[in-house]
């Protein structure tokens, strides 16, 4: 599933801004397929791999060998790549100047559908179909290259639709020239650089890895334009039933991509993989202009994992209720005090303050940047006693929900494996991708990218769990003694948030505050999280046992399986600012009169 997310999103920056511009960067709620938009891209090679036909799996040596399903013989691209790889690992270099000592090729065919509807009204429905390469040479040595130097390196460009050898091998050509002269360029800089800096503990730039050998079924996806088509303008028309919703829509992406990755070091892989999403947006304005938005997203590897089309339309019921009880609900203006995150709201809380944290990311040469990683933390206590993290791509369902960060190997061609992060609170690793840090030296399979982007290491399915888990009703009961502890009126019960940034918080969207008289509960509005340092985190009083799954776009795709976390104390403000105008007229939908 992974690398069906990542595409749509590779495709946007490829061919244009056919998708992300009708996505609001909220979060979104849904119980059944997933919880953020999702995206068909890089490191796709998610869930849907299962789809292919594997005879077998074994381990040989250094190599990584899964039984054909095809000859790569019968396989065009594969061959072009081949081909045109090994004549340049040998031939391609310039007079007195380095030879490439690694390059890898990863191309993807991607044939996709989106659509899009408001008010039952079809607004558009698509089919694309292009195949995009990224290129990746590197000269030098492993201690010391072209790459982790200001930018990123590598070239991106098209291939053409049809299986014409000739005319592959002849794109092919034209990067790996483009990108070699950059790559000696860079690293003529690079060297430069040194000789007048001193970079203490400098890791090596690159790290060996398995080579893996795998040819599986191009990725396919059976689906019926037509149907779809209907089914969203029936979904959109819902929204007539509630004229307080001042815009609405439906979006449908879906289709398969099949991703071949070689290397010089002898790797050959192709995979593929499927899926579709459905997102369904509403917006309306309270009486002061405060804008509300909330989303529901639906996720599966085939059609035939998404719910009833009447499930839909409940949720979008649903959905618009509660947005207008917001509406209608007072602003918070101020707070501090205990908050209680729902699940899906903690896993969010993750994805924001710790997630990338965990990721080991070399900082280049000359940047300026600095680590943001804990990777100075470990074997120091990051979290409660009680918690534990772990990252594991493989499973591509937890509890009916399909995860978005489910892959078999990482945009490095290295098998994704599962990495015990956090034991009874105490850091022990990071994850990563084959760019070395000071303390972490190999790959764990987590080396991705959106699109055919730089590579780095990203989370693919986040794990949250601690041991002494409460029940739903006994986490409430602590938030109201929490409260009372501290001579508060009210706790904070937060349902879910907005899509934060790396280090930052969104704002809640639906949050409630919980009496501590008699439990009642009202709904709360127009707020927002002061700074959270990740050693709040540390802070946490309990842990639900209920977890769900939570999937995360934003960069490249990832889930973040959490409980829900009550905090002994974190700050919220009220959001300043102007709101437009409420509209002049009513919506056509509060009208009366037919046509």
């Amino acid at each position: 599933m992974n690398l069906f997310i990542a595409n749509w999103k590779g495709t946007q920056s490829a061919i244009g801004n056919w998708n992300l511009a009708i996505l609001p960067r909220v979060s979104n709620r849904t119980g059944s397929a997933s919880d953020r938009p999702c995206r068909f891209g890089a490191g796709m090679l998610g869930p849907a791999l299962a789809l292919g036909v594997l005879l077998g799996a074994l381990t040989i040596g250094d190599r990584i060998a899964i039984a054909e399903g095809e000859s790569n013989d019968k396989d065009v691209v594969m061959r072009a790549m081949v081909d045109e790889l090994d004549r340049s690992g040998k031939e391609l270099v310039l007079s007195d100047l380095s030879r490439p000592y690694f390059i890898q090729l990863n191309t993807q065919d991607r044939q996709l559908y989106t659509q899009s509807a408001a008010y039952g009204g079809l607004q558009r429905s698509n089919q694309t179909h292009n195949r995009m390469i990224g290129v990746r040479i590197r000269v030098g040595s492993f201690g010391l290259d072209n790459t982790n130097f200001r930018r990123g390196y590598g070239q991106v460009g098209a291939l053409p639709l049809d299986d014409d050898y000739a005319a592959l091998r002849h794109g092919i050509w034209l990067l790996l020239d483009q990108d070699y002269k950059q790559a000696v360029e860079t690293f003529t800089q690079k060297l430069a650089y040194l000789k007048d800096k001193t970079a203490e503990d400098r890791p090596d730039d690159f790290s060996a890895a398995s080579t893996v050998t795998v040819v599986e079924p191009m990725g396919t996806i059976d689906f019926d334009a037509k149907a779809w088509e209907a089914n969203l303008q029936r979904l959109s028309e819902r929204f007539k039933h509630h004229p307080k919703i001042q815009d609405s829509n439906v979006t449908l992406f879906a289709g398969g991509v099949t991703e071949w990755i070689v290397n010089t070091e002898g790797t050959r892989l192709r995979m593929g993989d499927s899926g579709i999403q459905i997102q369904i947006n509403a917006e309306l304005q309270a009486d002061d202009g405060m804008p509300l938005a909330d989303t529901r997203t639906y996720l599966g590897e085939r059609v035939d994992q998404l719910p009833p089309i009447d499930k839909m339309l409940a949720d979008i019921d649903e959905m618009s209720t509660k947005l207008v009880e917001l509406a209608g609900a007072a602003r918070l203006e101020q707070y501090t005090g205990p908050i209680l995150f729902e699940a899906l709201a903690a896993a969010n809380l993750f994805e924001a303050l710790l997630s990338d944290s965990l990721c080991a990311r070399p900082t280049p040469l000359g940047s300026g940047a600095e680590d943001n990683s804990l990777e100075k933390k470990i074997g120091l206590r990051i979290l409660p006693r009680t918690f534990h993290v772990f990252d594991d791509p493989g499973p591509r369902i937890f509890e009916n929900t399909v995860l978005a960060g489910a892959y078999r190997f990482d945009d490095e061609a290295v098998a994704a494996t599962r990495v015990e992060l956090v034991e009874k609170g105490i850091l022990k690793t990071l994850v990563a991708g084959r760019a070395p840090t000071k303390k972490i030296k190999q790959s764990t399979g987590h080396g991705r990218s959106p699109g055919l982007g730089d590579p780095q290491a990203t989370i693919g399915n986040q794990y949250i769990s601690a041991d002494d888990a409460l029940s739903a009703e006994e986490l409430k009961q602590e938030l109201i003694q929490t409260a009372r502890d501290e001579g508060l009126e009210f706790g904070l019960r937060v349902a879910s948030i907005e899509e934060g940034q790396a280090g930052a918080l969104g704002n809640p969207i639906h949050a409630y505050k919980v009496s501590v008289a008699d439990g009642h509960e009202e709904p709360v509005r127009g707020m927002q999280f002061r700074p959270i340092e990740t050693r709040s985190l540390k802070r946490i009083l309990a842990a639900g046992k209920e977890r769900r799954a939570y999937n995360s776009v934003s960069g490249t795709s990832s889930s973040i399986i959490a409980p829900a976390l009550l905090f002994e104390e974190l700050e919220l403000t009220k959001v300043e600012g102007e709101f437009d105008k409420l509209p002049i007229l009513q919506s056509p939908a509060t009208r009366k009169e037919t046509p």
